[in-house]
């Protein structure tokens, strides 16, 4: 005789395979999970209640975002990261635009690859004046920088 795990069958319960059972486990199963997709649907008393531990508290509701950011006090970091990708995804436009390489950036540049590689990094937000204004000037563009 074969057995559920020969037919490619054991991980489903045997009362669901035989068609239910006497013992009633089958319609327990299917009624806790109907009731567990309708917690999940939000239709229970439990799901509409706070969670216990979570502040529901609804200060930023109408804020900005750039308030909240100072609120928490990362702001300045934000920012730095939103300038730093928009340089290095302009600069690896121009690039492309050039038909440029790496390498040969680098060299019109004189530094090396891995300056280049950390200038073109969104997520490294340290560079210097020096290395934007060799990339610029690489490019042949001139590099602005403003405080507004």
């Amino acid at each position: 005789m074969r057995s559920a795990f020969d037919l490619g069958q054991a991980h489903r319960p045997r009362a669901v395979h035989r068609g239910g059972s006497s013992d009633g486990i089958t319609p327990r199963v299917h009624q806790k999970i109907a009731e567990d997709a309708k917690r999940r649907l939000g239709r229970s008393k439990e799901a509409t209640q706070p969670t216990p531990g979570v502040n529901m508290n609804h200060e930023h509701i109408g804020s900005d975002f750039e308030q909240f950011l100072d609120e928490v006090g990362l702001r300045a970091e934000v920012q730095a990261l939103a300038v730093k990708k928009v340089l290095a995804l302009t600069i690896a436009e121009l690039m492309k635009k050039e038909k440029l390489t790496k390498d040969a950036l680098a060299k019109r540049m004189r530094t090396s690859r891995a300056a280049l590689d950390r200038l073109l990094d969104p997520t490294k937000p340290s560079v210097t004046l020096v290395t934007l204004g060799k990339a610029a000037c690489a490019l042949g563009r001139t590099l602005r920088v403003e405080l507004s």
